[in-house]
């Protein structure tokens, strides 16, 4: 059965994934690729594929998730892969613990804690 108020949620929901993947695959990705290089260094993950290369997958995994989940298309798993992705756009673009300045560091952790409800409105997404 159609329900509305599922639709324009999931629709929501995705438009967020869309729009940050667009800004990803658009933008200048300079920034991104300076964040995702200090994670590398800071969490001991060498031997990733190149930044550059990070971003742009993030980006087009997350268009083509938010897509699918808007349109209602495997919502349960398209979902679950969102939540799955942003946990580690989450870490790198957010670490507020990393930083000094308290007024930056608040704002970095107002954006995560924004993140982790966002996760919250995916898996709920996925359970529905």
């Amino acid at each position: 059965m159609f329900h509305p108020l599922k639709a324009v949620g999931r629709l929501l929901l995705g438009s967020l994934f869309v729009g940050g993947g667009l800004n990803q695959l658009t933008g200048d990705p300079t920034h991104l690729v300076g964040l995702v290089d200090e994670a590398t260094q800071r969490y001991g993950l060498e031997g990733l594929p190149q930044s550059a290369d990070l971003v742009r997958l993030n980006g087009v995994l997350m268009v083509a998730g938010g897509a699918a989940l808007g349109l209602g298309i495997a919502p349960r798993r398209t979902a679950l892969m969102l939540a799955a992705l942003l946990q580690p756009t989450n870490v790198v673009g957010h670490a507020f613990w990393a930083i000094d300045d308290p007024r930056r560091a608040f704002v970095e952790r107002n954006h995560f804690m924004s993140n982790v409800a966002i996760t919250g409105g995916l898996l709920l997404a996925a359970s529905d």
